[in-house]
């Protein structure tokens, strides 16, 4: 399994957009601002979106992505299919994809023939999806805590068990959720503030460097390598060097970019 990402901040900044990590060359993970990054050859291999949930910086180039592709789409018969818990696929039905924000594109052309597909997920039912390069990869929503109704993924093949969070504030369930998936080679979770803007992150289900240091602790087993997204632009420098504090040493762990 090859991961590459495409955006992984926490706002609005030059360096870098927000979420998204493209898992095999037909498949999106979260389709935030970073999504932009991809060429017009890479977008049109792009036939499947896994969604965490419906916050803007995670769906921010959905809508974009499937109108730049659709008379390509049409002419070759083909669909975006986009993989969510049935309240986020609501949430985009009645506040984005409504006609009013942006065209209903899962009744266009025709809805015998739309360009646009919802596919429900239910947590811990795992499902397979092929990829156009590689062997297929195993897709499993897990619960997690945030604001909005959302999952994380396990993703999964032969190689490599790799877990995404999305946003996740610290929870018993979000502990829960990771023991159960066992051993990880990569877990990739947020940090959106810093420590000073705990009641923050309390209220808007996110995590600081101490919450998360104190998640990982309620781990059976710390994964291979961590992964560390979603931090607020302004904030950067100051949630890394915490991390540095707040993580123990025998972790490996990086922000990835």
């Amino acid at each position: 399994m090859h991961i590459q990402t495409l955006g992984a901040s926490g706002g609005m900044e030059s360096r870098e957009g927000t979420t998204a990590f493209l898992l095999a060359p037909n498949l999106l993970l979260d389709a935030g601002t970073g999504a932009q990054q991809l060429t017009p050859a890479q977008m049109a291999r792009i036939d499947s979106v896994l969604l965490t949930h419906a916050h803007l910086d995670h769906i921010a180039s959905l809508p974009l992505l499937i109108d730049t592709q659709y008379e390509r789409m049409i002419e070759q018969g083909k669909a975006l299919t986009v993989y969510a818990l049935p309240q986020v696929i609501e949430i985009l039905k009645q506040h984005v994809f409504n006609d009013a924000i942006w065209p209903d594109f899962s009744v266009l052309p025709s809805s015998e023939k739309a360009v646009l597909r919802f596919s429900p997920l239910s947590p811990w039912e795992s499902l397979t999806l092929p990829t156009d390069e590689g062997e297929p990869l195993t897709i499993t929503p897990f619960p997690v805590s945030h604001s909005v109704p959302a999952c994380g993924y396990l993703v999964s093949d032969d190689t490599m068990k790799f877990a995404f969070s999305g946003d996740t504030g610290l929870d018993v369930s979000v502990t829960t959720s990771l023991n159960r998936l066992g051993a990880l080679d990569c877990l990739v979770i947020e940090c959106a503030f810093a420590n000073q803007l705990d009641d923050l992150a309390e209220i808007a289900c996110h995590l600081t460097p101490q919450r998360l240091a104190a998640l990982l602790a309620t781990l059976d087993s710390p994964p291979k390598m961590l992964w560390v997204t979603h931090l607020k632009p302004g904030l950067r420098e100051q949630i890394f060097t915490e991390l540095q504090h707040a993580l123990p040493d025998t972790l490996t762990w990086s922000l990835p970019s």
